[in-house]
């Protein structure tokens, strides 16, 4: 039987460190965010259940954090809206939501949005003054967002 070459062996190796090394980065990059999908441009999406609140029976509220992939449409879109509200699109790095989920009826709607650039700091803050309410559907990424954040009020 003919063994492999030593090059082929340390390759794989240093390949497995760097799979390894960066779920390891990525794991220390969210502190206390814990993911629970991507989007359909494949985006991270976040929640942070240390700050889960509970302003009514059978109402959750959530932080969500958002980080686009480089050439996302969604990170397009927020580019254009962070222009169009005169704040800078340079630097953008995430966005944070907090959402208010009704864990009976399946809806969520969304109250406070933030924007932030990659230190950390917020570009631009905004709260939506009449936030309608979405059903969440089996299937999207705010499915799993509400089946953690309902998953921690029991």
């Amino acid at each position: 039987m003919k063994s492999l070459p030593a090059f082929k062996i340390i390759f794989f190796v240093i390949c497995l460190l760097l799979i390894t090394s960066n779920s390891i980065a990525a794991e220390k990059m969210t502190d206390r965010w814990h993911i629970t999908g991507y989007t359909k441009y494949r985006d991270a999406v976040f929640v942070d259940i240390s700050r889960l609140t509970f302003p009514t029976p059978g109402t959750v509220t959530i932080w969500v954090k958002i980080a686009p992939a480089g050439k996302s449409g969604y990170f397009r879109l927020v580019n254009e809206y962070l222009a169009s509200v005169n704040k800078s699109d340079k630097g953008f790095k995430s966005i944070e939501i907090l959402c208010e989920i009704n864990c009976s009826g399946h809806l969520i709607r969304f109250s406070r949005f933030m924007y932030f650039d990659a230190s950390g700091n917020v570009i631009h803050a905004v709260d939506e003054t009449n936030p309608q309410r979405y059903l969440i559907e089996q299937g999207n990424p705010w499915y799993n967002v509400e089946k953690e954040a309902c998953a921690e009020k029991k």
